[in-house]
């Protein structure tokens, strides 16, 4: 008796309908959700300081801001000892123990204690770079 009649068809939704937010809560969650989203990334974005070779040579006092950048985007990584030189200028200090190791000064960082400064350490096996990163150094 029911499987002879057909089923009536449903309404279906108008496009302005999956727009309308004035009584959908879980929309307007979500569209704040997605709007703070898309603002925190572009504003990340726009003032996130990115490295140059520029501004690492001529403003040796603002590179805590940088090395970052510097650091995530592993473009020294594999690189030769001579082509790091020529993009970072020469080296605050050299490290010849089992490993070669040289140091940038970041300068302005923020310091923890009064003796020791954050340098950049970029470590080389076979006259190859093999690890990038921040590193405390004391001074004696």
């Amino acid at each position: 008796m029911f499987l002879d009649q057909p089923l009536p068809k449903k309404k279906r939704k108008s496009l302005k309908d999956y727009f309308d937010f004035r009584n959908n809560q879980t929309n307007q969650i979500g569209l704040i959700f997605f709007s703070a989203f898309v603002i925190s990334t572009s504003l990340h974005f726009f003032f996130e300081n990115r490295f140059t070779e520029e501004q690492w040579k001529t403003k040796p006092m603002t590179r805590s801001k940088i090395v970052d950048d510097l650091i995530e985007s592993q473009i020294l990584l594999y690189e030769s000892k001579s082509n790091v030189i020529k993009r970072l200028g020469e080296p605050d200090r050299v490290l010849t123990t089992e490993k070669d190791i040289i140091l940038y000064e970041l300068g302005l960082a923020p310091q923890h204690y009064n003796n020791q400064a954050e340098h950049l350490y970029i470590e080389f096996i076979n006259e190859t770079v093999s690890k990038v990163s921040i590193a405390m150094y004391e001074y004696k």
